[in-house]
């Protein structure tokens, strides 16, 4: 029981919400003509009491009462449930068809604008295809349908306002009198006028009256019911008026049963923590939140507990908090137990609440478990290292990062492998940067230059690969995976997604333009916020919906679309924090977290962010198409903490909030202070901006937890293995940094250099440590068997992208179109057995140089994936993913011999062999290797290959082949493509 219940019980019998029993200077409300009146005073039970003084009053019976919460002269409807007569109203019925008028009155509160149906707030019928009379919400509007004999049975056509429905208290009226005319009025003003044909002889006796639902329970409205009244007679446009002034509540008389407000200024600090701490903290703050209430902490005060909030800023009067301690019910004083408060500090918190419940900065207590969950080194603030000192007489280290690994190294006595030779180190180098190997022309120009001056003619390649358009399309397509990014909504239609391609453009412009990391990241959650005239910016936005989606039709029941809603949101809020910050918040969806210092209660804080928008499909000014989050205007909307991740469950409210563990000497309010300073959109509430500062807010938030993990992404894919092998999980269950100081000096170096991933790139790619050889030793592995202390470089295979890109850049097809929509590869007709698509697959034509494009840019159906991909571990993209499985499986060997990609890649590395070669098998040879392999063959290959084109050769004509040379030519490149060195990176 909370304390608008507590004070709900103590006034029921003295003051009647609206019973026309107010105060002489009140308007008092109508009573001429009253049938049934409901103002839920009640405060507790099942039973809503009927008020209007009948001798045979006609109760209601919540049906579910888990689902609603008494409030102060309301009941508030939390989940689909209905409040419902017993018996049908038939009296109530028979008065209306005599007088063939009517009124029905409502004040409520609904919860959002998204209810559908429409929901019903108050209906009189039988099921939703038999009605005599409803009045609904069907999203922004109020819509009212009355049977009569030139009506549907349905009430149809119905009455509805305009876009009215907000989600304050609001005053709603039904008028319709004898001659047929029909008006809704709202908040005492005519809203929708209409003539309503007929009379009302047809009214049925038998149905029941309900309210927050349809009999068959498939048309729930949510919100609060303040009062519910009808009449049978019409009220005119001054009666109505006269019921709005009259209101649905008496809080005039709360006054009296309250210590009065102090009338000094209140301080906080000096005048309300001590009364806090004296009563309260042993029950409220810490570790001990009894009923979920902290009083410890502003934002959680001001987000109430379990009950909902218990402060009112500005009104005393209506703060529960007041009632509790003031003993309003002497059953229910606060504290329990202990010295209660005097009726001097009652009225200072009074007062306090009264003159706006002022909370300065810094007046928190510190909560103990996050305290000592900031002792976990990833929470930890940045910090500047000490690059280590070696010995003058050791040449290895190259760069500071060298001088950190090769600490590591003496210290368990290993030594760190020889350099790996030019050839393969610009091939090794060109996949890391581009994703593409080098032509035998570039490494022979690298060649030449790295005999003059190896270390010139190594920075230069660097600086020159850095600044190709391939290197976006290679590192945007690490980045796509963290994101979860495909072309299609995936489950179960997997419609496509025409303006989804504009954010993956982004994402390789960026890279390629060196976008600040920062800068990048804001976008992402807030570029509409940011900079709302950029096309780019507005694009970005696409990470928070690049996931899975769901579309519902209207026909889906409320509790399939609000689980599609949360699951949709939850995929945001969890991205977020895997993606970004290396952290599974999602883990906080029905719990607080089981290891990290991350509650169910910030879970949803960072939820509401995003439960104030949705997707939309724009226009950019291009007149293309874009996949982006907008929010729905500029007042954030009502968010709850679902306890076990029951949508339905909605006793606590919650705001706008970040990780504690994650804030130093700042509050969410400075935050969102900051971010509406510059407002250039009036429909946008800028929370998302407020979450964008803060996790790129180094000293003040999750900066430097997002530095670090951004700086581990970049050292897996070019060491193989990420400093933390647990990219996706920073948490105390992740795994520890194998070199904690040189991850901390990156990152700080990073956030230093103005984040600049370039730059990052640069410096690991001069390390000594990128440069050594793969080659592994007993004694080494011995000591170190996973290599965590990088005494070699690790083989990596490459991805299931940069293989199929490899093909087509080696038969020299490689079409080098970028950016645009995606291209459909042909997919073969087995893969699409069984697929409920909505929007049908439609390939590229064979011949087109469309299917040629770097695999970036082909599209990603979700339910049809491309199987050569697919084969080779290409993510589904259901989730983010931070690390891509890496198997070897005879699928992948099966798919090399049989694909028909791969098949005709070959053929078309074999027609430019015979184009630069002609018939000379050993030169043809010899250019393959080069083409494909980057080097040329050894005698033993030169001669193993030419005894298999004269065998293949043989065995063609023997099948009778069209062109048996030119067959076995393409054997051979197929064989070279089958090849682990063409597929590893050394």
């Amino acid at each position: 029981m909370n304390g608008h219940q507590i004070l709900s019980l103590f006034l029921t019998a003295t003051i009647l919400c609206v019973s026309g029993r107010t105060s002489a200077d009140e308007s008092t409300r109508v009573s001429e003509g009253l049938l049934l009146l409901y103002t839920f005073d009640e405060g507790k039970g099942t039973v809503v009491k009927e008020r209007s003084g009948s001798d045979d009053p006609l109760d209601l019976r919540i049906v579910d009462p888990n689902r609603v919460d008494w409030r102060i002269g309301a009941v508030r409807i939390k989940a689909s449930t209905r409040i419902t007569s017993d018996r049908p109203p038939v009296g109530a019925v028979r008065a209306i068809r005599e007088s063939q008028e009517l009124t029905l009155e409502a004040w409520v509160t609904p919860q959002n604008v998204e209810q559908n149906g429409p929901a019903r707030i108050v209906t009189l019928s039988d099921g939703p295809g038999a009605r005599n009379l409803t009045l609904g919400q069907d999203a922004t509007a109020f819509d009212a349908r009355l049977r009569t004999t030139s009506t549907s049975e349905n009430g149809l056509p119905s009455l509805a306002t305009p876009n009215t429905v907000t989600r304050d208290l609001t005053h709603i009226v039904l008028t319709r009198d004898r001659s047929g005319s029909t008006r809704l009025y709202v908040n005492g003003e005519v809203s929708g006028n209409g003539q309503t044909a007929g009379d009302l002889s047809n009214w049925d006796e038998t149905f029941p009256l309900i309210l927050g639902n349809e009999k068959s329970g498939d048309r729930p409205w949510l919100g609060e019911l303040h009062l519910v009244a009808l009449y049978h007679r019409a009220l005119d446009a001054a009666e109505v008026g006269r019921n709005f002034a009259a209101g649905c509540d008496d809080r005039q008389h709360w006054d009296r049963l309250l210590p009065a407000a102090s009338v000094q200024k209140v301080d906080f600090t000096q005048h309300v923590q001590p009364i806090l701490r004296a009563h309260c903290f042993d029950c409220h703050s810490g570790e001990t939140e009894e009923g979920g209430l902290n009083l410890g902490l502003r934002l959680r005060v001001f987000e109430g507990g379990e009950h909902g909030p218990v402060l009112v800023p500005g009104s005393s009067l209506r703060s529960p908090l007041i009632h509790l301690v003031a003993g309003v019910d002497p059953k229910r004083t606060m504290p329990p137990e202990g010295e209660r408060l005097s009726a001097e500090e009652i009225g200072i918190l009074r007062a306090w609440i009264d003159q706006g419940a002022d909370w300065p900065p810094g007046a928190d207590l510190p909560d103990p478990r996050v305290e000592r969950a900031k002792e976990h080194w990833a929470f930890q603030p940045l910090r500047e290292m000490e690059i280590p000192a070696v010995s003058e007489a050791d040449r290895w280290p190259r760069t500071s990062i060298d001088r950190f690994v090769l600490q590591s190294l003496q210290h368990s006595r290993l030594s760190p492998r020889q350099p790996l030779n030019p050839r393969r180190l610009i091939r090794r180098v060109s996949f890391d940067l581009v994703g593409l190997p080098p032509t035998p022309e570039e490494v022979d120009a690298f060649l030449a230059e790295w005999s003059r001056d190896s270390e010139a003619a190594y920075e230069r390649l660097i600086d020159r690969l850095l600044a190709s358009p391939h290197f976006g399309e290679r590192w945007g397509r690490h980045w796509l995976d963290v994101a979860r990014y495909a072309d299609s909504n995936g489950q179960e239609g997997d419609q496509d997604r025409p303006g989804a391609y504009q954010y993956r453009d982004f994402v390789i412009r960026a890279f390629n333009d060196d976008m600040p990391y920062d800068t990048f990241v804001r976008w992402q959650i807030a570029g509409d916020e940011y900079e709302p005239s950029r096309p780019e910016a507005l694009a970005a936005t696409g990470f928070l919906v690049a996931g899975p989606h769901t579309v519902l039709e209207a026909t889906f029941l409320e509790e399939e679309r609000l689980r599609n809603r949360y699951n949709e949101l939850d995929d945001m809020v969890s991205t977020l924090g895997s993606g970004l910050l290396g952290l599974t918040i999602g883990c906080a969806r029905c719990h607080d977290h089981k290891y990290d210092a991350i509650t169910a209660r910030e879970y949803y804080r960072v939820l509401s962010v995003f439960h104030s928008g949705d997707r939309r499909e724009i226009k950019l000014p291009d007149g293309s198409d874009a996949l982006v989050f907008r929010d729905d205007g500029p007042q954030p909307r009502e968010s709850w903490l679902f306890r076990r991740g029951d949508f339905y469950d909605r006793d606590q409210p919650v705001q706008l909030g970040f990780l504690d563990v994650l804030m130093s000497e700042s509050s969410v309010e400075k935050f969102w202070e900051q971010a509406r300073r510059e407002t250039p959109l009036s429909d946008s509430t800028y929370q998302r901006k407020a979450l964008a500062e803060w996790i790129t807010d180094v000293d003040r938030g999750a900066g430097a937890l997002l530095a670090r993990v951004i700086v581990n992404r970049l050292w897996q894919h070019h060491f193989g293995e990420g400093l933390v092998r647990t990219p996706n999980d920073f948490g105390v269950r992740g795994e520890a940094p194998t070199h904690p100081e040189l991850l901390e000096w990156l990152a700080h170096d990073l956030v230093a250099n103005g984040w600049t991933l370039k730059r990052l790139h640069r410096q690991m790619l001069l390390s000594s440590t990128y440069r050594q050889g793969s080659t592994r030793t007993d004694e080494a592995a011995e000591i170190d068997p996973e290599n965590r202390l990088l005494w070699r470089m690790n083989p990596r295979r490459i991805e299931a992208e940069i293989l199929r890109d490899s093909m087509l850049h080696a038969n020299g097809t490689l079409n080098p179109k970028a950016f645009g929509p995606a291209f459909k590869p042909p997919i073969p007709a087995e893969a699409m057995v069984a697929r409920n698509l909505k929007t049908p697959y439609k390939p590229e034509e064979d011949a087109s140089p469309e299917i040629r494009r770097r695999s970036v840019y082909m599209f990603h159906k979700r339910v049809v994936p491309y199987p050569l991909l697919q084969a080779f571990d290409r993510p589904d993209s259901l989730q983010s993913c931070g690390r891509r499985d890496l198997t070897t499986v005879a699928p992948q060997a099966l798919a090399l011999m049989n694909d028909q990609f791969v098949r005709g890649q070959a053929a078309d590395f074999a027609e430019r062999l015979k184009s630069e070669c002609g018939d000379d098998a050993e030169r043809s040879i010899q250019r393959a290797f080069l083409l494909a392999l980057g080097r040329e063959p050894s005698e033993i290959e030169q001669t193993a290959s030419a005894e298999f084109l004269a065998q293949q050769t043989a065995r063609r004509r023997e099948r009778k082949s069209a062109d048996p040379p030119r067959e076995a030519l393409t054997d051979f490149c197929q064989t070279l493509f089958g090849l682990n060195e063409f597929f590893t990176i050394d």
